[in-house]
């Protein structure tokens, strides 16, 4: 199930992607014990990790229930500038008591055993088969990537979970696959601004499946799409 929502600014695409996160871990607590969560990079996801930190929102979350996972990552260690996890840590997990942070091993030399080893983690967390996320929480890119899935990239059809992929400025990233992704009881796609319109009416509007988020068809789970004013320009 798709939904579509439009905010103001971008601050306010990170408010509303709080609301859906704080009303799903309520859920899954009450009724599995656990609330398990995956983050991208992107800043908009930066946006999100800061506003979730702030007292209003962990007022109402409680942090030692949840499972903190990455949906991709750089092929960096953890305190490097441009590590996914470095930022998640400087701007929330610092702050607040999470309970588990299963954060990807980046660093490893050899990144294919880094994927497996990732693979293992996840299913010693929930078990054999595909995991099933309470939510994952994708930066939508300029190019509609979400994730490290890029377009025309061979991971968007891989059956595995984890994979080794190279972004179009050379970069060696660790990536779920849309296997994965498409598991996930919620999915939270976020865009802001003017530079992500064009993709979003290819994604929204003409359903060029050319665009990796397009390939974001969830099996049972509703995907919202979180954007602001400047995103969703060109889709009405």
């Amino acid at each position: 199930m798709r939904q579509i929502a439009i905010c103001e600014t971008l601050e306010d695409v990170a408010d509303a992607a709080a609301d859906l996160i704080c009303e799903a871990q309520r859920e899954a607590i009450a009724e599995r014990g656990v609330f398990r969560i995956a983050f991208s990079g992107g800043v908009e996801i930066g946006e999100l990790l800061e506003e979730l930190a702030t007292e209003d929102w962990s007022e109402e979350t409680d942090w030692e229930r949840w499972e903190v996972f990455w949906s991709d990552e750089r092929a960096v260690p953890p305190a490097h500038p441009d590590s996914h996890y470095r930022m998640a840590y400087e701007a929330l997990l610092d702050y607040v008591p999470i309970g588990e942070v299963w954060r990807m091993p980046g660093e490893t030399e050899n990144l294919s055993e880094a994927a497996d080893e990732y693979a293992r983690t996840i299913k010693s967390r929930f078990g054999p088969g595909a995991p099933v996320f309470d939510v994952i929480v994708l930066s939508i890119g300029q190019d509609g990537h979400v994730a490290a899935l890029f377009p025309g990239d061979a991971a968007i059809e891989s059956g595995a979970l984890i994979e080794v992929v190279e972004s179009k400025s050379g970069t060696r990233m660790l990536t779920f696959t849309p296997r994965v992704i498409n598991q996930a009881r919620r999915v939270i796609l976020l865009a802001a601004g003017e530079d992500k319109a064009q993709s979003l009416r290819q994604l929204l509007v003409e359903e060029d499946f050319r665009l990796p988020a397009a390939r974001i068809q969830l099996q049972d789970g509703e995907c919202w799409w979180v954007l602001d004013q400047a995103a969703a320009s060109l889709i009405r």
